[in-house]
């Protein structure tokens, strides 16, 4: 009786949707049609918008309803499409049909349930965007909704496995073949599930149920948000709440027998989603604008109408000529009213303010244009040009890097060393393959330059002084330009200032301010130049060696890394680093996450002084040398768990060290590579406990018992893990 009833309901409720769908648009045009209002209005052809899209649904009901509703282990992927009728500007009918699945996994002492249910929901629901409080021209629009659903539900439980072993559940947290009884101790093997969901929940009526029918209604109730991405297509985001009024979907209701009993409240789900809309209806017809008078007009106002105007945006109270462009009296291309030199020559080669340039200036700019061999820059940071008011040149300045060099071959060792050193040093590849060294980045050019003389003092040879506009495009800084800038910070050229201090018997630091310079101090010839800590830093930069290898690697290998640093070096290697850290633990967290997304022989190797050093020199020490760790006050405590390794083994392990270990109760085991197995038992938070544990299980007969560590579910050295709690 009932299952007639509610079949019948779906039935009717599906054939209200679809005439409430036919009969929007008429009863629309009907209102239009009715309107009393005699005047013309703009009109506006009735076009839905469509949508389509897609989500994870989250299911919430009798099992696992101690969890959050947000338990990432129940979402499972959805699928929808929507079509919507505007009805004011402030509210949308919407038609929708939702596809998807529910699922959860309960494993507890009491009861170890399960099920997947197949979703197809179709429904009504109005959406309210807030438009009597937003402005009307938002790119971001946020919106509620309340609606009305029926949707079917096929619900299955997974009981069996692929070979036909039904699972029993043991109180170690093992799954069996047969069930926990002491006669079984020794026959019954571990299996796991293969989460095929074969036994019909319905079919099964473990509770007594009969046959329930397997549809229902709901009600979802809705928030989420517009972005406007031109006037036909905007990206939603949203999430659905689904109040449905069945306790079927799972199986369990209050009325479940035993341990299968459920709570008193209905099976509810979440529907969190993602879509694209396009929007169909034509915008209203708008009202031209009159050009007619704009054949007078004047915009800049100084008497010549725009369409005979060739200078239109002639500043106010310029004096212009006929053309209405500036007066330039002694035609060198710069308007009177911004030149600084009304008399000049004719035929003059001027600057921008319309004075003319020096035989010198204009030998060296032909030096710059003429240039092969790098030593001048094509750009300077002045503009030389006959220009107009109308036609500007305009460098937009962003950052600078001092650059080391182009290199086809690798670099030396001791170079190599140099600039792994130093926390803020770059590589890129240009597109004919060389690598590119950069070091620094600066906002001003000052700083830059600054940079290049301790490099270049510290006996670290540069090539040039690269500055990087706003829109991506590179260029050098001319000698001419360091120079003039160097002049105006230090009083003397790059080249003095370098000169200054490779002469000058080594300071304690480098002498880089003019006012400490005393130009007439005797020359020491047996002075060295020396690096201070200005140029390295007085600390150890710790990096993440990738690895090392003869050929280079494509940069799709590292995708996904951001600050990737390649240097090739005498003896052929390419080396992969990755950061620039001042702590090992730092550095530590990074490799991790490099192992993690599987460069496995990633490994830090710390930096000082411009040389490569040892671990216990740059203050990390080896796991011997560390003392136990008994605190909780880690950040990590708790997330770091420590193991011993009691063996590992590929194929089968010999029948007398399989006793041995199954004596020893819970074991976990990871598949490493190769096939091999790598066996650990035991969880700990401290090192100490872990080591007591060891020197058990070694008197024991497990003599290659050792110690590693597993964070985040990945198995890392004792030695990285230990790091991890400091």
């Amino acid at each position: 009786m009932g299952f007639t009833f509610i079949n019948h309901s779906f039935k009717t409720a599906l054939l209200l949707l679809v005439t409430l769908v036919l009969s929007l648009p008429v009863s629309l045009n009907a209102q239009d049609s009715l309107s009393t209002d005699s005047s013309v209005q703009p009109q506006w052809t009735i076009r839905p918008k469509i949508s389509a899209g897609v989500g994870m649904m989250n299911y919430q009901g009798d099992l696992v309803s101690n969890r959050s509703y947000f338990n990432p282990f129940q979402n499972k992927l959805s699928f929808h499409v929507q079509v919507s009728q505007p009805v004011f500007d402030y509210l949308d009918v919407n038609f929708f049909m939702l596809f998807g699945k529910l699922g959860a996994d309960e494993r507890t002492l009491v009861r170890n349930l399960n099920f997947e249910s197949q979703i197809t929901a179709g429904g009504i629901s109005a959406s309210y965007n807030f438009d009597h409080f937003l402005k009307k021209d938002r790119i971001i629009e946020p919106y509620v909704s309340l609606g009305f659903e029926a949707f079917e539900f096929l619900s299955k439980t997974d009981l069996i496995d692929q070979y036909g072993n039904n699972y029993n559940y043991w109180s170690d947290g093992t799954i069996r073949n047969l069930p926990e009884m002491d006669v079984f101790l020794e026959n019954a093997i571990e299996i796991t599930r293969d989460y095929e969901y074969e036994s019909d929940i319905r079919a099964l009526n473990a509770d007594g149920f009969s046959a329930y029918s397997e549809r229902s209604f709901a009600i979802p109730i809705g928030v989420g948000f517009n972005l406007m991405m031109n006037s036909k297509t905007s990206f939603q985001m949203g999430m659905d709440y689904h109040w449905t009024f069945t306790d079927y979907i799972d199986g369990i209701t209050s009325d479940s027998r035993g341990v299968r009993k459920g709570n008193e409240r209905t099976d509810k789900f979440l529907n969190t989603y993602m879509r694209l809309t396009f929007n169909l209806t034509t915008p209203p017809h708008e009202q031209v604008e009159d050009f007619s008078g704009a054949d007078f007009g004047d915009s800049d106002l100084d008497s010549i109408p725009d369409m005979e105007d060739l200078c239109p945006n002639t500043p106010i109270g310029v004096e212009v000529d006929l053309a209405g462009c500036p007066i330039d009296s002694d035609a060198d291309g710069v308007a009177d009213y911004r030149d600084l030199e009304l008399n000049s020559l004719e035929n003059a080669v001027v600057d921008t303010n319309g004075i003319t340039l020096s035989d010198a200036v204009i030998e060296q700019m032909y030096l710059e244009y003429t240039d092969e061999e790098g030593k001048y820059s094509q750009y300077t940071n002045t503009a030389y040009s006959q220009e107009t008011v109308e036609r500007k040149t305009i460098r937009k300045k962003q950052n600078y890097t001092v650059q080391i060099g182009e290199f086809e071959e690798g670099v030396n060792d001791s170079l190599a060393n140099a600039l792994l050193s130093m926390p803020d040093v770059t590589t890129r590849t240009t597109e004919d393959g060389r690598k590119i060294i950069e070091v620094g980045n600066f906002e001003n050019l000052p700083d830059a330059i600054q940079r290049k003389i301790d490099l270049e003092t510290g006996g670290i040879a540069t090539k040039n002084v690269i500055e990087t506009t706003s829109s991506g495009e590179s260029s050098r800084v001319t000698n001419i330009e360091q120079d003039m800038i160097s002049r105006e910070t230090l009083g003397m050229t790059v080249e003095e200032a370098i000169s200054k201090n490779k002469t000058l018997p080594a300071p304690d630091r480098l002498i880089l301010s003019k006012n400490e310079y005393t130009l007439d101090r005797p020359i020491d010839t047996r002075s060295v130049a020396k690096a201070s800590d200005e140029t390295y830093g007085d600390f150890t930069v710790f990096r993440v060696q990738i690895g090392a290898f003869a050929n280079k690697l494509s940069q799709d290998v590292f995708d996904g890394i951001d600050d990737l640093l390649v240097i090739t070096s005498e003896d052929g290697l390419t080396r992969y680093y990755s950061g620039a850290f001042t702590s090992y633990d730092k550095a530590a967290r990074r490799k991790i996450d490099l192992m993690q997304g599987g460069f496995d022989g990633s490994h830090v190797i710390p930096f000082k002084g411009g040389k490569r050093s040892l671990l216990n020199e740059s203050g990390a020490t080896p796991a011997d040398n560390v003392l136990p760790l008994n605190s909780s006050s880690s950040a990590n405590f708790g997330k770091v768990k420590f193991k011993v390794q009691i063996g590992v083994y590929s194929g089968q392990i010999p029948m007398d060290i399989l006793d041995r270990m199954m004596s020893l109760g819970r074991i976990d085991q990871r598949e490493g590579d190769g096939g091999a197995v790598r066996y650990f038992i035991g969880e700990f938070n401290t090192y100490e406990e872990a080591e007591a544990f060891k020197d058990n299980l070694t008197a024991e007969g497990f003599a290659d018992a050792f110690i590693a560590a597993e964070y985040n579910g990945n198995i890392i050295s004792a030695t990285d893990g230990i790091q991890l709690l400091k």
